[in-house]
């Protein structure tokens, strides 16, 4: 147990430990704690409205524990997600992982040692609505003091379950699959199950769904006390035994609810450790067996061509991403999920007009603002470009290679610049799909928006860079550390909402300009000088940090 421990406590050094941090990160982390607290107090009284009026409105049929019920079943389902990602990203797909499979450590306690910061990440991810959530409704149900026992009790138990679950899932795949042979293949499908396994549970529940039967159910059920627990629930053992714990606690039923709560997150434990005793080698060591197939110098030359030093770094860029189970995760399932999602809202909305009115909507404004509520929303969907401020980073402890190849340094890092560019053009490329399929706009708004977000991606693209280049974070043993606790990411917002936004602001309070066409071209020109002075500061960066190796 002690040497258990003693891993355990390494490995989550070896992960949050701040030595070696700048000193400016620090200040970040600093900074960031104290923008949050605001942030929350407005979270927390989003939430409290909330709560307070489901509250009112299911107490007098008897169904307010249905409150309980879908927080337990919608943090089951969160976890599990997060969970996916963590475990894979930990377990086997770490730089380290294969530093300590020397060592005389049994694998359940290096399981065990791995295990704790994918942890760590699933209680920060629960506690975001679990602690507030649970609090509420204690203080509107005039809950009594065993009821908040319980509810730390079940907060720290409740994330084993699906942790547990996804675990023994993810090792019995690694296991089996051939991961040596199909290694590259196995990596982006690890990252995409994820992004597939959300849409897809979107698109089942509204194929399904039926607002007069929903509502005629809601009645039915409302009518029931714990009916709708019950509907919740009924799937999901564990959340109907942490409902009714919470529902019971001043009585012994609740007491035993607990219990079996406990017992069966005691069992999942020792299933998990169970498992991955018999499991996770088999696994680990199919990700660095090589292949069994000898090597052929004649195929090796005919797939050997000279490539322009630009395109050959631009694809190992790509292949590096799209091959990496988290830079994938991060960065392109990232990058796409919003519009992917917002095609799914749509070619899904039960009301056969939306279309139409979406279409409406655009032509109640006027050309100016239509243009700039569209590029303002589009960039908020888009979000921070993952691949433009992980883009030195990504390379790691290789990066001083870089310094001197004899590759121009220009090269090296606009490969970059464009990388993270054709990423972003995905999703681009996705919303003109709906722009102009689906929402039918007008031909010039549509060519004026399409061209405007194309040349604020590649701003964004330019500053992301820059960040990262100034101050990459290269010591990195798991690939989450290079997204994880960094101040880089907020940076990037701040600098891009805070550029953007004087733009918009500035063309919409010019009353006397209405045209589209003028709109475009003034926006075209302050966001030309914006990508010019990014440029100018990227050379400066790139002759500084280049400088003393060429």
């Amino acid at each position: 147990m002690n040497k258990t421990l003693r891993l355990i406590r390494t490995m989550l050094k070896m992960q949050y430990s701040m030595t070696g941090k700048s000193s400016g990160e620090k200040i970040g982390y600093v900074l960031l704690g104290v923008f949050l607290i605001p942030f929350s107090g407005i979270i927390i009284s989003f939430l409290n409205v909330t709560v307070e009026t489901l509250y009112t409105q299911l107490a007098p049929s008897g169904n307010e524990n249905a409150i309980l019920g879908l927080l337990f079943a919608g943090m089951t389902i969160v976890l599990l997600f997060v969970s996916m990602s963590s475990i894979l990203s930990s377990f086997y797909f770490a730089e380290d992982i294969e530093g300590f499979i020397p060592y005389p450590f049994y694998p359940y306690q290096l399981l065990a040692g791995k295990a704790a910061a994918p942890f760590i990440n699933l209680y920060l991810t629960s506690g975001v609505l679990m602690v507030p959530i649970l609090t509420l409704y204690g203080i509107h149900s005039g809950a009594g003091f065993i009821y908040y026992i319980y509810a730390l009790l079940l907060f720290v138990v409740f994330p084993v379950i699906p942790f547990t679950i996804m675990a023994i899932l993810l090792m019995f795949f690694m296991r089996f699959a051939n991961i040596a042979k199909n290694k590259d293949r196995t990596k982006v499908f690890a990252g995409l199950l994820t992004f597939v396994f959300i849409i897809g549970f979107n698109i089942i529940i509204r194929l399904n769904q039926n607002p007069t039967q929903t509502a005629e159910g809601a009645a039915q059920l409302i009518a029931q006390q714990n009916g709708l627990l019950q509907v919740i629930t009924g799937m999901i053992p564990p959340v109907y035994f942490s409902t009714m714990a919470l529902q019971n606690a001043e009585n012994l039923n609740g007491l035993i609810f607990l219990v079996l709560m406990l017992t069966i997150s005691t069992g999942g434990i020792f299933l998990f450790l169970t498992a991955g005793q018999k499991l996770y080698f088999k696994g680990v060591l199919g990700l660095t067996t090589g292949s069994t197939k000898t090597f052929d110098s004649g195929k090796a030359a005919k797939k050997i061509k000279a490539q322009p030093v630009f395109l050959a770094l631009l694809l190992k860029e790509l292949r590096t991403i799209f091959r990496t189970p988290t830079f994938f995760m991060q960065i392109i399932v990232q990058s796409l999920f919003g519009p992917v999602f917002l095609i799914v809202i749509l070619l899904f909305e039960s009301s056969s007009g939306s279309f139409g009115a979406l279409s409406s909507l655009l032509e109640q404004f006027g050309k100016k603002t239509s243009l700039l509520l569209l590029f303002i929303f589009t960039l908020f969907l888009l979000g921070v470009n993952p691949a433009s401020y992980s883009s030195v980073s990504r390379d790691g402890r290789s990066w001083p290679a870089n310094l001197y190849l004899p590759i121009p340094a220009q090269s090296v890092i606009f490969s970059k610049v464009m990388t993270a560019w054709l990423i972003n053009l995905l999703s681009i490329i996705l919303l003109a799909v709906v722009g102009l399929t689906i929402i039918q706009m007008p031909p010039l708004l549509f060519i004026a928006w399409i061209t405007l977000t194309l040349l604020a991606s590649w701003f964004t693209c330019l500053v992301g860079t820059a960040l990262d280049l100034n101050d990459p974070k290269l010591n990195w043993t798991d690939e989450q550390e290079v997204f994880k606790s960094r101040f880089i990411s907020l940076i990037a917002l701040l600098i891009e909402i805070g550029t953007f936004g004087f733009f918009v602001l500035l063309l919409w309070n010019i009353d006397t300009l209405q045209s589209l066409w003028m709109t475009s071209i003034l926006l075209s020109l302050l966001l030309a000088a914006a990508i010019a002075i990014s440029h100018v500061a990227l050379q400066k960066l790139i002759r500084t940090k280049f400088l003393y190796t060429r």
